[in-house]
């Protein structure tokens, strides 16, 4: 059985569990405070002139790691400092900018805890779900992040749970399984662990998976909370 939701067909939660909600509408992002909802997708197409600022910082920096604490109203002013002025990158910064504010403004919060980096391996290699309320990704150059539908996921066998079985033999999900992405530009909210009344049925994902070396400009952006205790359980071992 599914329903029709602004025009997107769903999954109903009743018989299969948390679903995606994918629209081409950014306002569209707030279906994730809906608790049937694990992921909503903002389908966007990016300006090549924010694509041109990426790869310029990516070659400037090619293992760029920006992590910043942050108010919304200050996003811009500290892009800048730590990313420069050039008029060639001002697109891109107005764009992470909006995208903080956006999520800020989604969940009623002052401040947001940013994070920008360039890799050229999987950060998160392995399936998983974090331990967070909710976090919002977005690619700007490489391959997007990869994740799993709740009702295709064999959630016994995550973490310690594969008994030490790469994820595609564990039995985490089928062989004829596929794997969903997300593409350049592209905006997802990741409903978490955390989530109030969402235990166990946040959203199964891990880093790009490709047979080639790449590289990847992406972007992350937290609740402040999930930053303070990270760093209060690191204080701690």
């Amino acid at each position: 059985m599914s329903i029709i939701v602004d025009n997107h067909i769903q999954n109903d939660l009743s018989v299969n569990g948390p679903v995606s909600f994918t629209s081409k509408d950014s306002h569209k992002l707030s279906e994730i405070h809906k608790k049937d909802v694990n992921i909503s997708i903002w389908e966007r197409s990016l300006d090549n002139k924010i694509i041109n600022g990426a790869k310029q910082i990516l070659n400037e920096d090619p293992e760029l790691n920006l992590s910043e604490v942050v108010k919304f109203e200050n996003v811009l002013g500290m892009l800048k400092e730590r990313l420069g002025h050039s008029s060639s990158i001002s697109y891109l910064l107005e764009d992470i900018s909006n995208l903080v504010k956006m999520f800020c403004e989604f969940f009623n919060e002052e401040k947001a805890w940013v994070r920008i980096d360039a890799i050229d391996k999987p950060m998160c290699p392995r399936f998983h779900t974090d331990f967070v309320k909710c976090r919002m990704v977005t690619t700007y150059i490489g391959p997007g992040t990869q994740w799993l539908p709740h009702k295709l996921v064999n959630r016994s066998k995550l973490g310690h749970g594969n008994q030490g079985q790469p994820d595609d033999k564990s039995g985490l999900f089928q062989k004829n399984v596929t794997i969903e992405k997300l593409e350049i530009g592209h905006v997802a909210l990741l409903k978490g662990e955390s989530w109030l009344c969402n235990e166990g049925a946040g959203l199964v994902h891990r880093s790009p998976h490709t047979s080639n070396k790449y590289n990847r400009f992406y972007m992350t952006i937290d609740f402040f909370e999930t930053y303070i205790n990270i760093y209060r359980n690191f204080s701690k071992i």
